[in-house]
């Protein structure tokens, strides 16, 4: 192999945080470097630092700068975080998307939605198949994660293989999917594996993981005691956990109701897939009305407190004519996302002061995470036996204490956050050797907007502060300025509004004085402006101890003979 031949890897997003994932892989020979792209995902905003947007996603210059080069996409499940911006994607990148079926069902319908070709979308067969794309060969390794046909990737070059994880945990008897294969992965280790690039986001969790079948057992004790209805909640795309729920149901002789699009969507999807093959029956939601409350189980939509999502709905009011009162059960299935702590805490308050009892995940009685703890992230670094680690799915602190695990183990490691582009070589190191743009996106309304345009953060000083809107009349005819002052969000008397008003026709009264002149022709928009702007804000300052957002709109009458 000649030394001009080189393996990149290049995050975009997920190796700063936890969701938003997007990594591209380079094989460069000489002057040219081919790409393939892992995961198109979003995150989610948080109401305080970005109020009003709907989703955010990595910036994606970079990918837009070298799409000839772009060979392929790979996605390793249907998780948000991980499909999630694709439709949006596919805006400007023409390449095949390859996934397993379920995944490529979501996948077709996102780029459906958002008028792209689905036609790239094409279904991959489990490793050891493998996909060709330019200079890179790669294939799908079933995992067991919280969601169907999860997979990590092997990826292959002249330069050596390299093992993508994926999310992934350690469940050796799912409810749905392909067991933890222990023998298959250490197979796979022992062909050598030049990286293993690798989930971080439990790596803080000391205890090893536990199935999803565990929960089986607590949930039917749970809904035989229950005299009320129950309303349950948890990731739509987690069809394992909708499962052991229905069946926990039917064995209570509880008829099911599934409230929700996404909810409804996904079963549907896993239905057509084939990974869903028996399913309790559903009952549509007007003939809940038929049935006692102590024989109704409601799955719902939004766990993660989305406004719109059913169980929002819920605890506002209702939702498709049901209600849920005093004497039912609300149990969150599922761990809030940081950053969502108080959408969802503000649906616990809606419910609790209705005299509904409200469940969290305490103790794991109802919820099992999809990911490695680090016993777990120990046990996939032994099975793989990597040259070097690299961290991924997470926050800074998260990579640092996986890079430690490693080091304690004898691997050697290498941080990597978004936008650094890493060297891997064959000699059990790696390098980080330059930077690429990156950043994040976000979808506000219909609108794609970069982060450093500057509309989020006009936003929340809006939010923080309020806006003075100061209209200018010059006149000539007198001549004399006259003033209009409206507040929004800004805690103020009229008898403030009327002081202001005097205070700034003082002002400019002292002005044309001082320049000794009485034609207001004189006197510039941008002087106006400035001075509009410093007196308003010395006003505030001391009426109030803060300064609003200002807009200062100028009209000029001049009169003619």
């Amino acid at each position: 192999m000649s030394k001009d031949k080189k393996i990149l890897f290049i995050p975009l997003g997920g190796c700063s945080e936890i969701g938003m994932n997007m990594y591209l892989y380079g094989f460069k020979s000489g002057k040219k470097t081919e790409y393939i792209m892992v995961d198109a995902g979003i995150t989610f905003p948080n109401p305080e630092y970005t109020p009003g947007v709907e989703l955010i996603m990595p910036d994606t210059t970079f990918v837009e700068d070298n799409l000839k080069d772009v060979k392929a996409i790979f996605i390793t499940h249907a998780h948000e975080d991980h499909i999630g911006c694709l439709a949006h994607i596919f805006e400007y990148i023409e390449a095949p998307v390859y996934c397993c079926k379920f995944t490529a069902l979501v996948a077709k319908e996102k780029i459906n939605r958002g008028g792209g070709d689905s036609s790239l979308v094409r279904i991959a067969s489990p490793y050891p198949k493998m996909i060709k794309a330019g200079s890179f060969s790669v294939g799908f390794f079933s995992i067991s994660h919280s969601v169907p046909e999860a997979s990590g990737l092997v990826i292959d070059t002249e330069c050596g293989r390299i093992f993508h994880s994926g999310d992934f945990k350690i469940d050796k008897s799912p409810v749905l999917g392909e067991p933890f294969n222990s023998k298959a992965l250490r197979d796979l280790g022992n062909t050598g594996i030049m990286a293993l690039i690798c989930d971080s986001t439990n790596v803080f969790s000391e205890h090893s993981g536990r199935s999803e079948s565990t929960l089986s057992d607590n949930f039917v004790k749970l809904f035989e005691k229950v005299e009320g209805m129950i309303v349950a909640t948890t990731f739509a795309s987690n069809l394992a956990r909708l499962k052991t729920l229905a069946f926990a149901a039917q064995k209570t002789n509880r008829s099911l109701v599934i409230l929700g699009r996404a909810m409804n969507n996904m079963i549907a999807l896993g239905r057509e897939s084939g990974v869903i093959k028996d399913f309790p029956e559903i009952i549509p939601p007007r003939d809940a009305k038929l049935i006692p409350r102590r024989n109704l189980l409601v799955l719902a939509s939004g766990s993660q407190g989305e406004p719109r999502a059913a169980s929002a709905q819920l605890a506002r009011d209702s939702y498709m004519g049901l209600t849920i009162q005093e004497g039912d059960i609300f149990l969150f299935s599922s761990k809030t996302i940081p950053g969502n702590e108080i959408r969802v805490a503000r649906i616990i308050d809606r419910l609790e002061r209705r005299g509904v009892e409200v469940l969290e995940d305490t103790g794991g009685r109802y919820h099992v995470s999809g990911h490695a703890n680090k016993p777990d992230l120990e046990e996939m670094h032994k099975l793989i036996n990597p040259s070097v680690l690299i961290p991924m799915h997470g926050e800074y602190r998260h990579l640092r204490e996986h890079a430690k695990l490693a080091k304690k183990n004898g691997i050697r490691s290498l941080i990597v956050t978004n936008g650094q582009v890493a060297e891997i070589h064959r000699d059990a190191n790696a390098s980080i050797i330059k930077e690429v743009p990156h950043g994040r996106i976000f979808l506000d309304g219909s609108f794609l907007v970069d982060e450093d345009e500057g509309v989020v953060s006009e936003r929340i000083k809006l939010m923080n502060n309020g806006i003075a809107i100061v209209s200018v009349l010059v006149t000539t005819i007198n001549p004399y300025f006259n003033f209009e002052v409206n507040l929004l969000g800004v805690p103020t008397t009229d008898d403030a509004k009327t002081r202001l008003i005097a205070l700034l026709e003082r002002e400019f009264e002292n002005t044309l004085s001082k320049q000794k002149t009485s034609l207001v022709s004189n006197i510039s928009n941008n002087l106006i402006e400035t001075e509009c702007r410093r007196l308003i804000n010395t006003f505030f300052k001391a009426e109030l101890g803060k300064k609003p957002q200002i807009s200062v709109c100028i009209h000029r009458e001049d009169h003619q003979d």
